[in-house]
């Protein structure tokens, strides 16, 4: 959520919805596919993400969309009290969406990195989220994870790799185009902020739509 779905209350202090107070667990982990050799080359490595992972997952959200705050009329603890909150209303989703995903922390260098999150548990996989420190961000590390993400569903018989990009992340989006996805509309719904792509590498999709 973005700030202006916040609103003043009755005394004109700045409101928004709040996230939960104790933060689903992240479900057990099973092995994932093989890293490629692009990856293996690079050093990176997935990790299990777990509880004592949560302050460094918020922290690298509330990094990832503070820009989106420099002109909101809040203070300093204001807006990170929002970021945190945000964080918890989106992992909440993620985790009661995705019961069956896969949780990792990106580490590269014996350091964290990142945090890449996916699910397996249909025929169509999906690339619930990706989402890189700053300084790591330009240099052909997402696109060498969501590369490996597409040759495993392929390996594997899944029908389809798909996500969703906001629709104020244009960059996000270049980015998808040009490792194959497609625009795709996603039946008995449509939303306001983000867009569904899909990949199914060499079947078309032309009129396919999300289950």
């Amino acid at each position: 959520m973005k700030p202006d779905h916040s609103h003043a209350d009755n005394n004109g202090h700045m409101t928004w919805p709040r996230g939960p107070s104790v933060l689903k667990r992240f479900p057990s982990p099973r092995p994932v596919p093989s890293l490629s050799e692009e990856l293996r080359a690079s050093g990176i490595e997935l990790l299990p993400a777990t509880a004592a992972d949560i302050p460094r997952l918020r922290a690298l959200y509330r990094a990832s969309r503070l820009a989106e705050l420099l002109t909101a009329p809040w203070p300093a603890d204001r807006k990170r009290a929002f970021l945190d909150d945000q964080f918890a209303l989106q992992h909440d989703h993620f985790l009661k969406v995705y019961r069956k995903g896969d949780y990792r922390l990106i580490r590269l260098n014996d350091g964290p990195i990142g945090r890449i999150y996916f699910d397996r548990s249909g025929r169509d996989w999906a690339l619930i989220d990706i989402l890189l420190a700053a300084d790591s961000r330009g240099k052909g590390i997402g696109s060498a994870l969501i590369r490996w993400l597409q040759q495993s569903a392929v390996a594997t018989g899944a029908e389809r790799l798909r996500l969703h990009v906001a629709r104020d992340n244009p960059r996000a989006r270049k980015l998808y185009e040009c490792l194959g996805f497609l625009e795709i509309p996603v039946a008995g719904a449509t939303s306001a902020t983000h867009t569904a792509m899909a990949w199914s590498g060499n079947r078309a999709l032309a009129g396919a739509q999300l289950r």
